[in-house]
Protein backbone atom coordinates (compact mmCIF):
# COMPACT_ATOMS: atom_id res chain seq x y z
CA UNK A 1 0.00 0.00 0.00
CA UNK A 2 2.95 2.41 0.74
CA UNK A 3 4.55 1.61 -2.77
CA UNK A 4 1.16 2.94 -4.62
CA UNK A 5 1.10 5.92 -2.18
CA UNK A 6 4.41 6.96 -3.53
CA UNK A 7 3.61 6.01 -7.13
CA UNK A 8 0.79 8.62 -6.73
CA UNK A 9 3.08 11.14 -5.13
CA UNK A 10 5.28 11.06 -7.89
CA UNK A 11 2.68 10.85 -10.72
CA UNK A 12 1.00 13.65 -8.98
CA UNK A 13 4.34 16.00 -8.67
CA UNK A 14 4.96 15.14 -12.94
CA UNK A 15 1.74 16.19 -14.05
CA UNK A 16 1.73 19.24 -11.60
CA UNK A 17 5.00 19.88 -13.76
CA UNK A 18 4.12 19.52 -16.86
CA UNK A 19 1.09 21.77 -16.22
CA UNK A 20 3.22 24.81 -14.29
CA UNK A 21 5.70 24.47 -17.88
CA UNK A 22 2.55 24.42 -20.26
CA UNK A 23 0.99 27.34 -18.53
CA UNK A 24 3.94 29.34 -18.87
CA UNK A 25 4.59 28.51 -22.58
CA UNK A 26 0.78 29.63 -23.41
CA UNK A 27 1.40 32.99 -20.79
CA UNK A 28 4.55 33.89 -22.52
CA UNK A 29 3.13 33.34 -25.87
CA UNK A 30 -0.18 35.01 -24.98
CA UNK A 31 1.98 38.22 -24.14
CA UNK A 32 3.77 37.88 -27.25
CA UNK A 33 0.53 37.63 -29.47
CA UNK A 34 -0.75 40.79 -27.37
CA UNK A 35 2.17 42.97 -27.57
CA UNK A 36 2.28 42.24 -31.68
CA UNK A 37 -1.42 43.02 -31.93
CA UNK A 38 -0.83 45.98 -30.57
CA UNK A 39 2.07 47.37 -32.02
CA UNK A 40 0.66 46.21 -35.09
CA UNK A 41 -2.88 48.00 -34.77
CA UNK A 42 -4.19 51.52 -34.22
CA UNK A 43 -5.46 52.40 -30.60
CA UNK A 44 -8.88 52.88 -32.41
CA UNK A 45 -8.53 49.26 -34.00
CA UNK A 46 -7.63 47.85 -30.22
CA UNK A 47 -11.44 49.29 -29.46
CA UNK A 48 -13.46 47.57 -31.50
CA UNK A 49 -11.19 43.70 -32.56
CA UNK A 50 -9.50 41.76 -30.01
CA UNK A 51 -6.88 38.64 -30.80
CA UNK A 52 -8.50 35.33 -29.06
CA UNK A 53 -6.53 32.79 -30.21
CA UNK A 54 -3.11 31.81 -32.50
CA UNK A 55 -3.23 28.41 -33.83
CA UNK A 56 -1.84 26.61 -36.38
CA UNK A 57 -1.07 29.83 -38.02
CA UNK A 58 -4.26 31.48 -38.24
CA UNK A 59 -4.46 34.66 -35.93
CA UNK A 60 -8.39 34.78 -34.59
CA UNK A 61 -9.47 37.78 -34.15
CA UNK A 62 -13.12 39.40 -32.35
CA UNK A 63 -14.37 42.22 -33.85
CA UNK A 64 -17.34 43.93 -32.25
CA UNK A 65 -19.45 44.51 -35.20
CA UNK A 66 -19.98 43.87 -39.03
CA UNK A 67 -18.73 47.42 -40.23
CA UNK A 68 -15.32 46.86 -38.08
CA UNK A 69 -15.30 42.93 -40.20
CA UNK A 70 -15.59 44.57 -42.96
CA UNK A 71 -12.64 47.36 -42.37
CA UNK A 72 -10.53 45.02 -41.15
CA UNK A 73 -11.02 42.59 -43.67
CA UNK A 74 -9.83 45.00 -46.27
CA UNK A 75 -7.02 46.02 -44.34
CA UNK A 76 -5.98 42.68 -43.27
CA UNK A 77 -3.19 41.96 -45.64
CA UNK A 78 -0.92 45.02 -44.25
CA UNK A 79 -1.95 43.83 -40.53
CA UNK A 80 -0.47 40.45 -41.28
CA UNK A 81 2.72 41.92 -42.24
CA UNK A 82 2.94 44.34 -39.49
CA UNK A 83 2.02 41.50 -37.09
CA UNK A 84 4.66 38.75 -38.69
CA UNK A 85 7.46 41.64 -38.43
CA UNK A 86 6.64 42.10 -34.93
CA UNK A 87 5.80 39.07 -33.47
CA UNK A 88 8.81 37.36 -31.43
CA UNK A 89 6.74 33.77 -31.68
CA UNK A 90 8.51 30.97 -34.00
CA UNK A 91 6.22 30.23 -36.23
CA UNK A 92 4.30 33.59 -37.77
CA UNK A 93 0.72 34.18 -38.54
CA UNK A 94 -0.08 32.98 -42.39
CA UNK A 95 -3.97 34.27 -41.96
CA UNK A 96 -6.03 36.41 -39.36
CA UNK A 97 -10.10 35.53 -39.78
CA UNK A 98 -12.06 38.26 -38.08
CA UNK A 99 -15.32 36.89 -35.86
CA UNK A 100 -18.18 39.37 -35.20
CA UNK A 101 -18.21 38.50 -30.97
CA UNK A 102 -18.38 40.01 -27.28
CA UNK A 103 -15.45 42.36 -26.97
CA UNK A 104 -15.28 41.57 -22.80
CA UNK A 105 -12.78 39.48 -21.81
Amino acid sequence: MQKKRQDARHVKSIIENLLGQWEKRAVKRGDAVGKAWKDATTEETREHARPVSFKNGTLMVIVENSSWLYKLTLEKRKMLEKFNEIYAGRKKAQDIRFRVGSMED
